[in-house]
């Protein structure tokens, strides 16, 4: 089925056991046709051999590329995986709500699909959230192999934030983030963005939720192309003045 008559799924679909997991991951896939299976088998094999009660849910975030059928094709030869189609991408943060409010863990989060996160960081996550008993855990990067690009965008994002609205945490947009149901409910996420990590981190700690962060290598991409641009810079200033004015009315 090509991606321009595959419809959006939000709910559990009919094949799906009445049986909530332990630990759902959301995968945001645009365009990621190359990385889609080397994420996705990392995973489930990480996660298997760590007797983790998962899924994982896998999202085509409006992709023109082969990254919906590739998703179909797994889903149906593993259950634990669950497909949702968006049909047109409405942006970086639109896709991981909708991975979001698939997920019916105890435990729920998200990580990239680029494969720049590796299998073994995200499970180190999310025990580090099961075993120390905190609300939520992030992924802050201690080594990036992304390139200058990517790394000024994120030090501008860790620079001018904090000085705005307090965060608490040193990488705000380090992901895997991963949440217990509780606490994920007590967020109320609207960023159809990129502002999605910073309005979660905001949140977070009005909130005063409990956050441990687990340091983490970021990889170079090997395959597939950033979806991270200069724009994001003008994306993200916008939003801040517009999250600022919001909080004032």
């Amino acid at each position: 089925m090509s991606p321009a008559n595959q419809t959006e799924v939000n709910e559990p679909s009919a094949r799906d056991t009445t049986d909530m997991p332990e630990f759902s991951l959301a995968i945001p896939l645009y365009n990621e046709e190359r990385n889609t299976r080397a994420v996705v088998g990392e995973l489930v094999q990480v996660l298997s051999n760590a007797g983790i009660d998962y899924e994982l849910v896998l999202v085509d975030n409006g992709s023109k590329d082969h990254t919906g059928g590739i998703i179909d094709t797994l889903a149906a030869a593993n259950p634990r995986l669950r497909p949702v189609h968006v049909p047109e991408n409405r942006g970086y943060g639109w896709g991981i709500r909708r991975g979001l409010d698939a997920c019916r863990g105890r435990y729920l989060g998200y990580s990239w699909g680029d494969n720049q996160i590796r299998a073994e960081d995200v499970l180190a996550v999310y025990l580090a959230l099961r075993e120390q008993g905190n609300d939520m855990a992030k992924a802050t990067r201690i080594v990036r192999e992304d390139g200058w690009r990517r790394a000024i965008i994120t030090h501008v994002y860790n620079f001018l934030l904090p000085l705005l609205f307090p965060v608490g945490v040193k990488d705000i947009n380090g992901c895997p983030k991963i949440f217990t149901r509780e606490a994920y409910q007590t967020l109320h996420l609207i960023s159809k963005d990129w502002f999605l990590d910073p309005e979660i981190m905001i949140k977070a700690h009005r909130q005063k939720l409990s956050v441990v962060e687990v340091p983490v290598t970021f990889h170079e991409r090997e395959q597939g192309k950033s979806n991270v641009k200069w724009a994001t810079i003008l994306e993200f200033l916008k939003n801040i003045a517009r999250y600022r004015l919001f909080r004032r009315l």
